[in-house]
């Protein structure tokens, strides 16, 4: 079996029957369930069992950093043979580029990248693309862009023992795959050659693989302790991943850049023919700018924005994103379904109407806007197999970009470069579905959506260790307090020994005049009642 469980404890409770009830509505055909599971009846006990029945790549997603990061520990626990991710926003500092019409305030973008958390990204799509036992945890991360499968699998490079390299082609290869040569000291996705010694510090995992040549034959690879250096074990042969998850083809970047300034020529007279001179002059510095850094060094900040040129997508048509790694019969988990799917719905949202102002007024191209999140209509069309002709295609988009022509299309008419730019939606989303997929919506508390997608729900109350919560009375806050007294008597009954406390308390004289100066020194007050109760 590919995904091998391990466990000092069998499934209890509830658990039994639900994990039964699942793998059956899947061998059934069903593709869309949803677990209603208490608090503390072992939900994610039950999850690592339906990965091992299903075996099938498993794609988790919750709806917070820290929630991702206590259910990857746990199913590292769970899968010790397995490929286990964590997938998240590798961001410590975010500030995105934004301006704010209002007060004329333009905000530039500044981040703070985590390169740990880098790295397990970069790892993830290494193991999707490699191996089929893999769980992945992410956040709503999962939503954004990534470079091509495709050409991030094709970009890799292979080292073995007893062949024969010539050094300033495996230079290339890495600059290329973004590995910089070291200054100082050796970090993550960099390399240093002393001699015949070259050492690679690995983009995916905490080794350096250190590599010895004679002459321009490998001879022997060891991998090494990135901090220590200690020799771990050696190997016949390494494959190198790219060190950038935005790895990009720019065997065609003229054409690329011809394309950029097409789009920014058009954009400045259409700000003159509006009279909005001091928006065409930002839109024209800020893209020669960009496009004179992308010559001269291959980056500029903010090159995210050109990202539909660069992967060659068309005017309307989905991002690449973590979806696109996965095959087509993989299982995916929302967990915390009522917090998680709102938040899939908002993560598009606020990204348009934060770009719409920034195209507005002259600091981005209209081709900017198609730089986005998955949104939600589209993970539904790729997932859960929604018809096709119920998505709408972005009104933003629409009404940005219904002036420009994208230097890839001929000039048409407003009404069919609208209709061209649906068609590439839909047909990128239909090259996108995932028919063969199947999802299980995890929630305490499911929402209407989720109930109403289902094809079954399947409860999981009872705990694995018997508890059952306990039965909790409301009163009516109607000044009436035999019920209350009532309620003391058959307490005192049941846990005798809570007398002796409540007497305790009684004698509390600051207690005592408190409640005095609430309601008097009447006898029929609370305090009063209740110690004569006692």
């Amino acid at each position: 079996m590919t995904f091998q469980l391990t466990s000092n404890y069998q499934p209890a409770g509830d658990q039994p029957k639900a994990i039964q009830d699942i793998v059956g509505a899947f061998e059934k055909g069903k593709t869309k369930l949803t677990l209603l599971g208490a608090t503390g009846t072992g939900k994610t006990f039950t999850m690592a069992n339906i990965i091992q029945k299903v075996q099938r790549p498993t794609l988790i997603v919750s709806h917070n950093k820290t929630l991702a990061a206590q259910l990857a520990t746990e199913f590292k626990y769970f899968f010790p043979h397995n490929a286990v991710h964590y997938f998240v926003s590798y961001f410590d500092y975010y500030q995105p580029e934004s301006y704010l019409p209002s007060s004329g305030t333009y905000i530039e973008k500044e981040a703070t990248i985590n390169q740990e958390i880098e790295m397990y990204r970069l790892a993830t799509m290494a193991s999707l693309l490699s191996r089929e036992d893999v769980i992945v945890v992410a956040s709503a991360s999962s939503l954004y862009g990534l470079g091509q499968a495709r050409f991030f699998k094709e970009n890799c490079l292979q080292l073995k023992v007893g062949t024969k390299y010539n050094f300033p082609e495996v230079k290339r290869q890495l600059l290329h795959m973004q590995y910089k040569p070291v200054h100082g000291k050796i970090e993550p996705s960099m390399f240093d050659r002393q001699g015949e010694r070259l050492d690679i510090y690995s983009s995916t995992e905490k080794y350096v693989n250190r590599c010895f040549f004679n002459e321009e034959t490998l001879e022997y690879i060891e991998i090494r302790d990135s901090l220590t250096f200690e020799l771990i074990k050696t190997v016949s042969q390494i494959i190198l991943r790219p060190a950038t998850q935005y790895l990009q083809d720019l065997s065609d970047l003229e054409t690329i850049l011809a394309q950029i300034t097409a789009e920014k020529e058009l954009r400045i007279k259409e700000f003159e023919k509006k009279g909005m001179l001091v928006e065409a002059e930002r839109i024209k510095k800020r893209v020669e700018y960009d496009i004179r850094m992308i010559k001269e060094t291959g980056f500029v900040n903010g090159i995210e924005n050109y990202s539909p040129y660069f992967d060659k997508r068309l005017p309307g048509e989905p991002p690449n994103t973590l979806f696109d790694y996965f095959p087509d019969d993989f299982l995916m988990i929302i967990d915390e379904s009522h917090m998680t799917i709102p938040q899939l719905h908002a993560m598009a949202e606020g990204d348009k109407a934060r770009k719409t102002n920034l195209i507005n007024y002259g600091f981005r191209l209209p081709s900017a806007i198609d730089h986005r999140p998955l949104r939600f209509e589209e993970l539904e069309a790729t997932l859960w197999r929604k018809k096709l002709d119920e998505i709408k295609l972005d009104e933003a988009s629409v009404a940005l970009k219904s002036q420009i022509v994208h230097p890839t299309q001929k000039s048409t008419s407003k009404s069919k470069k609208e209709s061209a730019r649906q068609e590439n939606q839909l047909e990128n989303l239909k090259s996108k579905q995932k028919k063969k997929a199947k999802s299980i919506f995890l929630s305490a508390t499911p929402g209407e959506y989720e109930i109403q997608l289902s094809e079954q729900i399947i409860e999981q109350i009872i705990r694995p260790t018997g508890l059952l919560d306990p039965i909790t009375y409301i009163y009516p806050k109607s000044g009436d307090y035999n019920q209350l007294l009532l309620s003391l008597d058959k307490l005192l009954n049941k846990k005798p020994h809570l007398e002796e406390f409540l007497h305790e308390k009684n004698k509390n004289e600051e207690g005592k005049e408190l409640l005095i100066d609430i309601f008097g020194e009447n006898e029929s007050t609370p305090f009063q009642a209740t110690t004569e109760a006692l």
